[in-house]
């Protein structure tokens, strides 16, 4: 198999972090986003999207969308497990998973409409600056939750490292210091959990 990826970019991010602490070793080829590579006739027969990431698999299909080659990854190589051992424990993770994801979309359509570091990433954009406002108390809400799912434990969502954790950081790798975002103060849990998660071997590998 060999995946189709760009270093940063938070989706294929999500991706690589899962395969870093699972220590999947796949081969992986580099999309120079910056020159559209993904946008070319090319790529697009492997994914018409035109996005990353992208599993070729064994037999020759591709299969597009991180979650997609998450959950097939898991099929494959079940242990250890980041998507739960027992039936409660999977549905935690991915409740847990799909409150991130939200996040996910949300803090990027504000920051998309809000930032000056927007405009220079995609050039030609048209910024809805109440895009920001109106979304604001959509995110407020969803970190809310996740600072209450994780509690006192040391992951999103139990005891060991989850595809939640995998979601969230990849997210907040790239805004942090792209565009100078942080998690609330209030939300201390997550913000520990965040600094904690940096210094993972999976992270810095």
């Amino acid at each position: 198999m060999r995946l189709f990826t760009a270093s940063m970019a938070p989706y294929p991010r999500r991706v690589t972090l899962y395969l870093n602490e699972k220590r999947i070793v796949l081969d992986r080829q580099e999309v120079d986003v910056h020159g559209m590579e993904h946008k070319s006739p090319a790529f697009l027969a492997k994914n018409p999207a035109g996005k990353i990431p992208v599993l070729e698999l064994d037999n020759g299909d591709y299969l597009p969308e991180s979650a997609a080659i998450i959950e097939y990854l898991e099929e494959l190589y079940p242990a250890p497990p980041m998507i739960g051992r027992t039936a409660e424990e999977r549905a935690q993770v991915r409740a847990t998973d799909r409150v991130a994801d939200e996040v996910f979309t949300v803090l990027s359509q504000i920051l998309l409409h809000t930032s000056p570091v927007a405009l220079l990433i995609h050039p030609g954009l048209v910024q809805k600056p109440d895009v920001g406002p109106a979304l604001q108390p959509v995110l407020d809400r969803l970190l809310d939750q996740l600072e209450q799912r994780i509690g006192d434990g040391e992951f999103l969502a139990g005891r060991t490292p989850t595809i939640a954790d995998c979601t969230l950081f990849a997210l907040m790798e790239a805004v942090y210091p792209a565009f100078g975002y942080e998690l609330p103060k209030r939300c201390r849990r997550l913000r520990a959990w965040y600094d904690r998660f940096q210094r993972r071997p999976s992270v810095t590998q």
